[in-house]
Parts: C-alpha cells; sequence; structure tokens
C-alpha cells in the first residue's frame, strides 16, 4: 500500500494519503463525495444550456470514455441545483446557468467564460499574448527575419475594434 510519507502534513487530506491505495482509487466516487460534479456540471452549463442526457454524454466525451456518470448522479443534482436557484430548466428542456450559479462558480455578472474543447477561453488567451510579447522584447535580435509576420499579425490585432 501506498503511504504518504510527509510525517509533518497537517492538512486535511493527510489520512487520505496515509492509507491511499492507487489499486483501490474509485476517482468518480471521490469527485461526487467532495462536491466536484456539483461544479463540473455549474461550469458545463456556463458553456451552454444541456439537456441531463446531454451532461451525461460530456463527461463521458471529455474523460475520453474513462467515466459516465450516471442518471442517478446526474439527475438529482440536476434537482439540487434547480431547488438552490443556480440553474433553471428552459422550455426545451435544457438548463441553463443563472445569475446565481455564475457567482457560485466565480463569473463576475455578464462575464462569460467560454471555453473551447482545449480549454482555451479569452482571458487565458490575453495572459499568453502578453507572456510571448514579452519574450519577443527580450528576443529582439533574433526578430528581424520575422518582421513581415510580425507586422501582419500586429495589423491583424488593430483590426479587433475594441470600443
Amino acid at each position: 500500500m501506498f503511504r504518504h510519507d510527509d510525517e509533518k502534513d497537517t492538512g486535511p487530506n493527510r489520512e487520505f494519503f496515509r492509507n491511499f491505495d492507487p489499486g483501490n482509487f474509485n476517482f468518480a466516487r471521490n469527485f461526487r463525495r467532495h462536491g466536484g460534479m456539483r461544479y463540473y456540471v455549474l461550469w458545463l452549463l456556463s458553456q451552454k444550456n444541456l439537456r441531463g442526457s446531454e451532461i451525461i454524454e460530456t463527461v463521458q466525451r471529455q474523460t475520453m470514455g474513462w467515466w459516465r456518470p450516471s442518471p442517478g448522479t446526474i439527475y438529482p443534482l440536476l434537482n439540487t441545483l434547480l431547488k438552490e436557484g443556480l440553474i433553471k430548466k428552459e422550455e426545451d428542456l435544457r438548463f441553463s446557468l443563472t445569475a446565481k450559479g455564475a457567482e457560485e462558480i466565480g463569473l463576475k455578472p455578464g462575464q462569460s467564460r467560454k471555453v473551447n474543447a482545449e480549454g482555451w477561453d479569452i482571458e487565458k488567451i490575453i495572459t499568453e499574448m502578453e507572456g510571448y510579447v514579452s519574450y519577443l522584447e527580450d528576443e529582439q535580435e533574433s526578430l528581424k527575419e520575422y518582421r513581415e509576420r510580425i507586422q501582419d499579425i500586429s495589423g491583424r490585432l488593430s483590426k479587433l475594434n475594441m470600443e
């Protein structure tokens, strides 16, 4: 059995790691038990409105078939989220995130966290771009052969109307 060696660890997960047995680890059970599914469903609904069956299929697809939550996991959770006012059920039977639900997962009112399949959102892209520009500033001597491409990128960025 795997044993956590850091005896100084006094965090809330100390016992979990002390008795952790990788051969007996049930990700899905632990994910649900610690509220992970709740926030994952809210995040999915921040992307687009979904039916319960679509949530099940999305989880299965995003885990590459590794986990398919049961209807007994998803539908009681959706009912709880409805009662708490974090989601609402639309006429087309899809669930949508409410303002309270958005706040629950850290979104500001009106803020969109649309993320593509690779997990990129606008904030992450802008942060990455800032880092790359800083790197290029450090490497100015090596940029001469890329001048036209950099000017093209600059022009494309300038065309984004930021009003």
